[in-house]
C-alpha cells in the first residue's frame, strides 16, 4: 500500500533513505535498534503493501506492517522486514529502516523506504515506495 507521493503536493522524501546496510547493520544481526524494538516498545506501525521491480521477467508483492517506532537523533523510524510472494518458484527476504517521518495533514505521516531484496534464482528485486499513512 505504498503512496505516489503526488497524492499529497508540496510533500516529498525527508531525505535519502535509512537502510541496515548504511548503518551497518544486517540481517540476524542484533543491534540497539532491534533491543529497542524487541523488549515490547509500543506505538503505531505502518502498513506496507505493493510490488517489486521487474527482474527476471516477473515481480513479487510484499504485503506487511513494520516494526513500532525506533527513535532516533533525526526522528522515528521503523524496521521493515519479510518475505515476497512465491513467483517464478522462488522468494525473496527485505530488510531495511524506514526514513525519518514525512508529515501530512491533520496530524499524519508517511516514511519512505528503498530496499534491495536478497538474491535468488540468480536476480534481486528493489522495493521502492510509502509507507500507509498513520498519526504517531
Amino acid at each position: 500500500m505504498y503512496y505516489d507521493m503526488r497524492q499529497f503536493p508540496g510533500y516529498g522524501p525527508y531525505h535519502p533513505i535509512h537502510t541496515y546496510s548504511q548503518h551497518g547493520y544486517f540481517p540476524g544481526q542484533r543491534n540497539e535498534m532491534e533491543h529497542t524494538e524487541s523488549e515490547g516498545k509500543k506505538g503505531h506501525t505502518h502498513a506496507h503493501y505493493g510490488a517489486t521491480s521487474c527482474n527476471d521477467g516477473h515481480t513479487h508483492l510484499h504485503p506487511g506492517v513494520t516494526s513500532a517506532p525506533i527513535e532516533t537523533q533525526e526522528g522515528h523510524v521503523h524496521k521493515i522486514w519479510g518475505n515476497t510472494t512465491f513467483e517464478d518458484d522462488h522468494i525473496h527476504y527485505y530488510e531495511a529502516y524506514t526514513s525519518p517521518p514525512v508529515p501530512l495533514p491533520n496530524g499524519y505521516h508517511i516514511h519512505f523506504a528503498e530496499i534491495k531484496t536478497t538474491e535468488n534464482d540468480g536476480h534481486v528485486h528493489v522495493i521502492k515506495g510509502f509507507t500507509a499513512a498513520s498519526k504517531s
